[in-house]
Protein backbone atom coordinates (compact mmCIF):
# COMPACT_ATOMS: atom_id res chain seq x y z
CA UNK A 1 0.00 0.00 0.00
CA UNK A 2 1.51 3.31 -1.06
CA UNK A 3 1.24 6.69 0.64
CA UNK A 4 -1.61 7.83 -1.64
CA UNK A 5 -3.76 4.88 -0.56
CA UNK A 6 -3.04 5.62 3.11
CA UNK A 7 -4.00 9.25 2.55
CA UNK A 8 -7.28 8.26 0.95
CA UNK A 9 -8.16 5.94 3.83
CA UNK A 10 -7.34 8.57 6.46
CA UNK A 11 -9.43 11.19 4.64
CA UNK A 12 -12.46 8.90 4.31
CA UNK A 13 -15.54 9.94 6.32
CA UNK A 14 -17.95 7.18 7.30
CA UNK A 15 -21.48 8.34 6.43
CA UNK A 16 -23.43 5.14 7.04
CA UNK A 17 -25.38 6.76 9.91
CA UNK A 18 -25.75 10.17 8.28
CA UNK A 19 -29.52 9.79 7.87
CA UNK A 20 -30.11 8.88 11.52
CA UNK A 21 -32.00 11.57 13.44
CA UNK A 22 -30.48 12.82 16.69
CA UNK A 23 -31.43 15.43 19.30
CA UNK A 24 -29.24 18.36 20.27
CA UNK A 25 -29.80 18.75 24.03
CA UNK A 26 -28.49 21.60 26.17
CA UNK A 27 -27.88 20.33 29.71
CA UNK A 28 -26.72 22.11 32.90
CA UNK A 29 -23.01 22.14 33.66
CA UNK A 30 -23.26 19.93 36.75
CA UNK A 31 -25.07 17.30 34.70
CA UNK A 32 -22.56 17.37 31.83
CA UNK A 33 -19.65 17.09 34.28
CA UNK A 34 -21.25 14.04 35.86
CA UNK A 35 -21.72 12.45 32.43
CA UNK A 36 -18.12 13.10 31.43
CA UNK A 37 -16.88 11.40 34.59
CA UNK A 38 -18.98 8.31 33.87
CA UNK A 39 -18.45 7.72 30.16
CA UNK A 40 -19.66 4.27 29.15
CA UNK A 41 -21.99 3.86 32.16
CA UNK A 42 -25.73 4.18 32.51
CA UNK A 43 -26.35 7.83 33.44
CA UNK A 44 -30.17 7.68 33.39
CA UNK A 45 -33.28 7.04 31.34
CA UNK A 46 -35.75 9.17 29.38
CA UNK A 47 -39.43 8.77 30.26
CA UNK A 48 -42.07 9.87 27.73
CA UNK A 49 -45.52 10.62 29.13
CA UNK A 50 -48.62 11.62 27.19
CA UNK A 51 -51.08 13.78 29.11
CA UNK A 52 -53.83 16.14 27.92
CA UNK A 53 -52.76 15.85 24.33
CA UNK A 54 -49.17 16.85 25.16
CA UNK A 55 -46.04 14.79 25.44
CA UNK A 56 -43.89 15.33 28.52
CA UNK A 57 -40.28 14.22 28.40
CA UNK A 58 -38.62 13.61 31.76
CA UNK A 59 -35.02 12.53 32.22
CA UNK A 60 -34.37 10.53 35.40
CA UNK A 61 -30.73 10.28 36.45
CA UNK A 62 -29.15 7.13 37.80
CA UNK A 63 -29.44 7.22 41.60
CA UNK A 64 -26.06 5.53 42.12
CA UNK A 65 -24.27 8.24 40.14
CA UNK A 66 -26.13 10.95 42.06
CA UNK A 67 -24.97 9.53 45.40
CA UNK A 68 -21.37 9.32 44.23
CA UNK A 69 -21.43 12.87 42.88
CA UNK A 70 -23.03 14.29 46.05
CA UNK A 71 -20.33 12.69 48.24
CA UNK A 72 -17.61 14.31 46.11
CA UNK A 73 -19.34 17.70 46.39
CA UNK A 74 -19.64 17.32 50.17
CA UNK A 75 -15.90 16.64 50.55
CA UNK A 76 -15.03 19.64 48.41
CA UNK A 77 -17.42 21.87 50.32
CA UNK A 78 -16.06 20.74 53.71
CA UNK A 79 -12.47 21.38 52.63
CA UNK A 80 -13.33 24.86 51.38
CA UNK A 81 -15.33 25.67 54.53
CA UNK A 82 -12.34 24.89 56.75
CA UNK A 83 -10.51 27.93 55.35
CA UNK A 84 -13.32 30.37 56.12
CA UNK A 85 -13.19 32.50 59.25
CA UNK A 86 -15.87 32.51 61.91
CA UNK A 87 -17.15 35.89 60.71
CA UNK A 88 -17.66 34.71 57.16
CA UNK A 89 -19.43 31.57 58.39
CA UNK A 90 -21.93 33.63 60.34
CA UNK A 91 -22.74 35.69 57.22
CA UNK A 92 -23.64 32.73 55.05
CA UNK A 93 -26.93 32.47 53.21
CA UNK A 94 -29.50 30.59 55.21
CA UNK A 95 -29.34 29.11 58.72
CA UNK A 96 -26.79 26.58 59.90
CA UNK A 97 -29.21 23.67 59.60
CA UNK A 98 -29.26 24.14 55.80
CA UNK A 99 -25.63 22.98 55.61
CA UNK A 100 -26.77 19.37 55.29
CA UNK A 101 -25.90 17.19 52.33
CA UNK A 102 -27.56 18.11 49.06
CA UNK A 103 -28.00 16.06 45.90
CA UNK A 104 -28.33 16.89 42.25
CA UNK A 105 -31.96 16.95 41.12
CA UNK A 106 -33.11 13.52 40.09
CA UNK A 107 -35.54 14.63 37.39
CA UNK A 108 -35.14 17.09 34.54
CA UNK A 109 -37.74 18.05 31.97
CA UNK A 110 -36.97 18.35 28.25
CA UNK A 111 -38.35 21.37 26.38
CA UNK A 112 -38.42 20.33 22.72
CA UNK A 113 -37.99 22.73 19.82
CA UNK A 114 -37.63 22.35 16.06
CA UNK A 115 -34.49 23.05 14.02
CA UNK A 116 -35.35 25.66 11.45
CA UNK A 117 -33.26 27.14 8.65
CA UNK A 118 -30.27 25.11 9.81
CA UNK A 119 -28.60 21.87 8.85
CA UNK A 120 -26.67 20.37 11.77
CA UNK A 121 -24.87 17.03 11.99
CA UNK A 122 -22.84 15.10 14.57
CA UNK A 123 -19.23 14.47 13.51
CA UNK A 124 -17.14 12.00 15.55
CA UNK A 125 -13.41 11.30 15.47
CA UNK A 126 -11.95 7.97 16.59
CA UNK A 127 -8.23 7.99 17.56
CA UNK A 128 -8.16 4.62 19.28
CA UNK A 129 -5.62 3.09 16.86
CA UNK A 130 -3.15 5.99 16.65
CA UNK A 131 -1.50 5.48 20.07
CA UNK A 132 1.44 7.89 20.36
CA UNK A 133 0.46 9.75 17.15
CA UNK A 134 -2.96 10.74 18.53
CA UNK A 135 -1.86 14.33 19.20
CA UNK A 136 -0.49 15.01 15.71
CA UNK A 137 -2.67 12.89 13.42
CA UNK A 138 -6.37 12.97 12.71
CA UNK A 139 -8.41 9.87 13.51
CA UNK A 140 -11.20 8.07 11.72
CA UNK A 141 -14.08 10.46 11.01
CA UNK A 142 -17.73 9.45 10.93
CA UNK A 143 -21.09 11.21 10.77
CA UNK A 144 -23.32 9.81 13.53
CA UNK A 145 -26.51 11.54 12.44
CA UNK A 146 -28.27 14.78 11.65
CA UNK A 147 -29.96 17.02 14.22
CA UNK A 148 -33.74 16.90 13.92
CA UNK A 149 -34.75 18.35 17.32
CA UNK A 150 -33.40 20.84 19.83
CA UNK A 151 -34.06 20.35 23.54
CA UNK A 152 -33.31 22.18 26.78
CA UNK A 153 -32.79 20.05 29.87
CA UNK A 154 -34.28 22.03 32.77
CA UNK A 155 -34.39 20.95 36.43
CA UNK A 156 -37.53 21.20 38.52
CA UNK A 157 -37.58 24.04 41.06
CA UNK A 158 -37.34 21.81 44.12
CA UNK A 159 -35.78 22.42 47.54
CA UNK A 160 -32.76 20.26 46.64
CA UNK A 161 -32.13 22.28 43.52
CA UNK A 162 -32.34 25.58 45.41
CA UNK A 163 -29.90 24.30 48.06
CA UNK A 164 -27.51 23.23 45.32
CA UNK A 165 -27.68 26.66 43.66
CA UNK A 166 -27.00 28.34 47.03
CA UNK A 167 -23.92 26.16 47.48
CA UNK A 168 -22.73 27.04 43.99
CA UNK A 169 -23.22 30.76 44.64
CA UNK A 170 -21.33 30.50 47.95
CA UNK A 171 -18.48 28.67 46.27
CA UNK A 172 -18.23 31.23 43.46
CA UNK A 173 -18.19 34.09 45.99
CA UNK A 174 -15.34 32.61 48.00
CA UNK A 175 -11.97 34.28 47.35
CA UNK A 176 -9.25 32.19 45.79
CA UNK A 177 -6.82 33.25 48.51
CA UNK A 178 -7.65 32.84 52.18
CA UNK A 179 -6.11 34.26 55.34
CA UNK A 180 -4.81 31.49 57.58
CA UNK A 181 -3.61 32.02 61.14
CA UNK A 182 -0.19 30.51 61.79
CA UNK A 183 0.57 29.02 65.19
CA UNK A 184 4.34 29.14 64.71
CA UNK A 185 6.37 31.53 62.64
CA UNK A 186 8.20 29.94 59.75
CA UNK A 187 11.97 30.15 59.67
CA UNK A 188 12.92 32.13 56.59
CA UNK A 189 15.98 34.04 55.51
CA UNK A 190 15.12 37.70 55.80
CA UNK A 191 16.75 40.24 53.49
CA UNK A 192 19.63 42.20 54.98
CA UNK A 193 21.31 45.36 53.76
CA UNK A 194 24.90 44.35 54.59
CA UNK A 195 26.29 40.83 54.23
CA UNK A 196 29.19 39.32 56.16
CA UNK A 197 31.41 39.34 53.06
CA UNK A 198 30.79 43.05 52.56
CA UNK A 199 31.63 43.78 56.20
CA UNK A 200 34.89 41.84 55.94
CA UNK A 201 35.78 43.70 52.76
CA UNK A 202 35.11 47.08 54.36
CA UNK A 203 37.17 46.07 57.38
CA UNK A 204 40.11 45.16 55.16
CA UNK A 205 39.86 48.50 53.38
CA UNK A 206 39.89 50.39 56.66
CA UNK A 207 42.80 48.39 58.03
CA UNK A 208 44.74 48.85 54.79
CA UNK A 209 44.22 52.59 54.91
CA UNK A 210 45.46 52.75 58.48
CA UNK A 211 48.58 50.63 57.93
CA UNK A 212 51.89 52.35 58.49
CA UNK A 213 54.74 51.82 56.10
CA UNK A 214 57.34 49.48 57.52
CA UNK A 215 61.04 49.61 56.77
CA UNK A 216 61.65 49.26 53.06
CA UNK A 217 64.29 46.56 53.49
CA UNK A 218 62.00 44.48 55.68
CA UNK A 219 59.17 44.69 53.16
CA UNK A 220 61.53 43.87 50.31
CA UNK A 221 62.78 40.81 52.21
CA UNK A 222 59.20 39.66 52.81
CA UNK A 223 58.51 39.96 49.10
CA UNK A 224 61.61 37.92 48.32
CA UNK A 225 60.41 35.18 50.69
CA UNK A 226 57.06 35.19 48.94
CA UNK A 227 58.69 34.76 45.51
CA UNK A 228 60.60 31.75 46.88
CA UNK A 229 57.25 29.92 47.09
CA UNK A 230 55.73 31.10 43.80
CA UNK A 231 57.24 32.66 40.70
CA UNK A 232 54.29 34.93 39.83
CA UNK A 233 52.17 37.13 42.08
CA UNK A 234 49.47 39.73 41.75
CA UNK A 235 49.82 43.06 43.47
CA UNK A 236 46.81 42.50 45.70
CA UNK A 237 48.18 39.16 46.90
CA UNK A 238 51.53 40.67 47.86
CA UNK A 239 49.73 43.52 49.58
CA UNK A 240 47.79 41.03 51.73
CA UNK A 241 50.94 39.03 52.54
CA UNK A 242 52.97 42.05 53.60
CA UNK A 243 50.04 44.01 55.09
CA UNK A 244 51.38 47.18 53.50
CA UNK A 245 49.74 49.89 51.41
CA UNK A 246 49.38 48.92 47.72
CA UNK A 247 51.28 51.98 46.54
CA UNK A 248 54.26 51.17 48.77
CA UNK A 249 54.34 47.53 47.60
CA UNK A 250 54.17 48.62 43.96
CA UNK A 251 57.04 51.03 44.52
CA UNK A 252 59.24 48.17 45.74
CA UNK A 253 58.09 45.86 42.96
CA UNK A 254 59.12 48.31 40.27
CA UNK A 255 62.67 48.04 41.63
CA UNK A 256 62.98 44.25 41.95
CA UNK A 257 60.31 42.81 39.62
CA UNK A 258 58.83 43.12 36.16
CA UNK A 259 55.16 43.46 35.25
CA UNK A 260 53.89 40.96 32.64
CA UNK A 261 51.54 42.41 30.04
CA UNK A 262 51.23 39.30 27.87
CA UNK A 263 49.60 35.95 28.61
CA UNK A 264 49.84 33.41 30.13
CA UNK A 265 50.85 35.42 33.22
CA UNK A 266 49.24 38.71 32.29
CA UNK A 267 48.84 41.35 35.04
CA UNK A 268 51.25 39.47 37.32
CA UNK A 269 54.66 40.36 38.77
CA UNK A 270 57.85 38.34 38.37
CA UNK A 271 61.31 38.91 39.87
CA UNK A 272 63.92 40.39 37.62
CA UNK A 273 66.59 37.94 36.42
CA UNK A 274 69.25 39.50 38.68
CA UNK A 275 67.11 38.86 41.77
CA UNK A 276 65.97 35.34 41.06
CA UNK A 277 69.02 33.80 42.75
CA UNK A 278 69.40 36.37 45.51
CA UNK A 279 70.20 33.68 48.11
CA UNK A 280 73.26 32.60 46.15
CA UNK A 281 74.25 36.25 45.63
CA UNK A 282 73.84 36.88 49.33
CA UNK A 283 76.20 34.04 50.23
CA UNK A 284 78.83 35.32 47.80
CA UNK A 285 78.65 38.85 49.24
CA UNK A 286 79.03 37.46 52.73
Amino acid sequence: MNSKDKRKISDHVDSDCAKRGVWLVKVPRYLSEMWEKNIGHNVGRLVIKAANGKTDLIFKSNTNLLEMNSSVHDKAASSSDSFLSSASRSNRIGPAKNKTNFTIPNEHSFVIGDVRNQSLAVLCEDKSGLNEDADICSGRLSIEGRVVKRADCRPHQTADYMRMKIKQIEKSCQPKRHVKQMEKAEVKFKPISVHAEMLAREKLKKEGAKTVRADKDIVRQAIFHAFEKHQYYRLIDLQKLTNQPPGFVKEILTEIATYNTMPPHKSMWELKPEYRNYRKDKKETE
